[in-house]
């Protein structure tokens, strides 16, 4: 199988170069290009064609939620991976509405991110542990409040059981 090719996006050098350097490690995955910002992502993805673009959000210029509504509207293929500092809910749900494929946080650890660029590449979410706690807590709130009631009524008891463990943290 091809490696998974990927574009490294972050503001910080420091950081950005010990991403590239960690992922590079990986014999299934390659680092192909690096940008600064969000129209470096743009112009790395349309020159570089990778699998996978692990995104930072807060950048100079266009930020990183910008340059994944834009990515994923040029090049849908193109799986969007938001890597960040943030852990609040509104940077998730913008960036889950903007198409990512996934939300790791920097606090994460390497398997977590390693575990994200892979499913991306499989075309699956991957939301860090914590970040999905957070999500799932809400939307039994949510749901426990009236709101989504549809939705959750159509869960079955196991589902319903499922959600309830996520959000005290299993996995």
């Amino acid at each position: 199988m091809a490696k998974i090719r990927v574009v490294v996006v972050d503001d910080h050098t420091l950081i950005r170069q010990g991403i590239v350097g960690l992922l590079d490690s990986q014999p299934d995955i390659e680092v192909v290009g690096q940008a600064g910002d969000g129209q470096g992502a743009l112009d790395a993805t349309t020159t570089l064609s990778p699998d996978v673009v692990l995104m930072d959000i807060t950048m100079p210029g266009i930020s990183g939620l910008h340059a994944t509504r834009e990515l994923k509207a040029r090049f849908p293929a193109v799986q969007v991976l938001i890597l960040t500092i943030h852990d609040r809910e509104d940077y998730l749900y913008q960036a889950l509405r903007a198409g990512a494929a996934g939300y790791v946080l920097k606090g994460a650890d390497v398997q977590d991110l390693l575990a994200a660029v892979r499913n991306a590449r499989r075309g699956e979410i991957y939301l860090s542990p914590s970040v999905t706690k957070a999500l799932v807590a809400d939307y039994l709130r949510r749901a426990r409040g009236g709101e989504d009631r549809a939705s959750y009524d159509g869960l079955t008891d196991r589902q319903r059981e499922i959600l309830n463990l996520i959000a005290q943290g299993r996995t």
